[in-house]
């Protein structure tokens, strides 16, 4: 995927690098925080995912230390282990982005090419069955939008109008749209929006794309509400508190670097 760039009603540049992991969105040619980077690490998504990938691996070090296996052996296999999770969590990151593709190029009329393989083969059908039932009308998809108060980016997944009411829509594949942190997101991608266009956000959705064969597809409307907006502000601020604490730590720990190399001299 190429580089898309953008230019909002205040005459701002906006960047958006999907290949970058860390460094995807620019304003002006100046870095700027993404959505996402903003909230998931502070409702403890981030934090809490990771640890709960490790605990199955302690439990499988605990009991083959319990087995008397040598270290060497048990070492070796959980260092396998952790290669293999890693690589799940590529290939769901990379199935959602492909999903997304898909979803884009349908709802643009492209026809995109049915995939073959799971889990995608199952995804697809629900997403193209429950398009074709909803009168839906497209207004923009897969755009960078930036908030200048926020001083956040972030890229919206469909703005359309349905009933006659302009909204925006955010595609999931995760296995529930029920995690606190989604309307938090789409409530600060609605400001984002109207910070940076004329457009007026009416409706907020969330549509989730499960995996599950057995599992249909699930479309939800958010209120639109200043509780949402004020999460994310609270979020924002946190993060910049842990980015001054970070420079802080980083500055103590050069001065305590310095002050023993000079007890040594």
């Amino acid at each position: 995927m190429s580089t898309k760039i953008s230019i909002d009603k205040h005459g701002n540049e906006i960047e958006f690098n999907p290949n970058e992991k860390k460094y995807r969105y620019k304003v002006n040619g100046e870095v700027k925080t993404g959505c996402t980077s903003v909230i998931d690490p502070r409702f403890g998504k981030a934090g809490i995912v990771g640890w709960a990938k490790k605990l199955p691996l302690e439990a499988l070090r605990w009991q083959m230390q319990e087995d008397k296996k040598p270290i060497d052996e048990i070492e070796a296999y959980i260092s396998k282990l952790k290669i293999k999770v890693a690589e799940l969590s590529i290939k769901d990151a990379n199935i959602g982005t492909m999903m997304h593709t898909l979803c884009e190029d349908y709802i643009l009329g492209k026809n995109p090419v049915a995939p073959t393989s799971e889990p995608l083969k199952t995804m697809f059908p629900k997403f193209t069955e429950w398009w074709d039932n909803m009168n839906i009308e497209v207004i923009e998809t897969e755009k960078t939008y930036y908030s200048q108060e926020l001083d956040t980016c972030g890229t919206v997944d469909l703005i359309c109008k349905m009933n006659g009411k302009l909204g925006l829509i955010d595609f999931k594949t995760s296995k529930s749209i029920d995690y606190s942190n989604y309307p938090v997101q789409i409530s600060a991608y609605r400001k984002m929006i109207m910070d940076s266009t004329d457009y007026k956000i009416e409706f907020l959705g969330l549509i989730n794309i499960p995996k599950d064969k057995g599992l249909p597809i699930n479309f939800r409307k958010i209120k639109v509400k200043n509780d949402y907006l004020k999460a994310f502000k609270l979020c924002k601020q946190l993060l910049e508190f842990e980015n001054d604490y970070a420079k802080q730590l980083s500055d103590w720990k050069k001065l305590e670097n310095k002050q023993k190399q000079k007890k040594k001299q």
